[in-house]
């Protein structure tokens, strides 16, 4: 991850954010069976503690994760063992990756990439993608707590990406927006809504 101060938060509080991000259900696992062909290989790239990732081995994707957080890497593996040979070190917005997939999940991710990187990190995305292929997107519509350096309390960085803006950004890379998905935050917190979108690679 480009932003240290971002990147040296999600080290510190692996252990915390792992618990966190276990005990609620991800609100973006519904939109997989509609999103993904059935058996499809999907790349999770954010892959935090491996809960999505866990989600669609569970619906019988072959999937596999991509974290660059070495604690949430860790501990991911460690409590289930099955990710040991499916989640691997990367980070937006340039993974080194030679394998293509039917499908790239980035779930609450693509904010904290800064915004003169974006451009590079949605190009990685899609190649990341077979022709064909669909990505899915979940980004922050609304977050009220972002003070003007753009960075949350906790100092995260949380660059505000407007969902037309991003449909557009990706419409001149070949991305074509077929499907989106608005919904409150998993973890039921006030003023803070999601975007979730879908795209097809040309």
């Amino acid at each position: 991850m480009s932003d240290l101060p971002t990147a040296a938060f999600y080290e510190e509080h692996a252990a915390e954010l792992f618990e966190r991000y276990e005990s609620i259900d991800s609100r973006i696992v519904d939109y997989f069976a509609v999103s993904f062909p059935s058996a499809a290989s999907i790349i999770d790239v954010g892959a935090g503690s491996g809960r999505d990732l866990k989600a669609l081995l569970a619906m019988g994707y072959d999937a596999y994760g991509i974290e660059p957080s070495d604690q949430l890497r860790e501990l991911a593996i460690a409590k289930f063992p099955r990710l040991e040979d499916r989640l691997f070190y990367g980070a937006l917005p340039s993974i080194r990756h030679s394998v293509v997939y039917d499908g790239v999940l980035c779930s609450a991710v693509f904010m904290h990439i800064p915004q003169a990187d974006q451009v590079e990190a949605l190009i990685c995305l899609r190649n990341l993608l077979k022709p064909g292929g669909r990505l899915l997107m979940s980004i922050p519509s609304s977050r009220p707590d972002i003070g003007n350096d753009q960075r949350d309390p906790d100092g995260r960085l949380f660059e505000v990406v407007k969902p037309e803006h991003l449909q557009l950004l990706a419409a001149r890379l070949g991305l074509m927006l077929i499907n989106r998905f608005d919904n409150a935050d998993s973890l039921g917190r006030t003023g803070i809504e999601w975007t979730t979108l879908l795209f097809e690679r040309q």
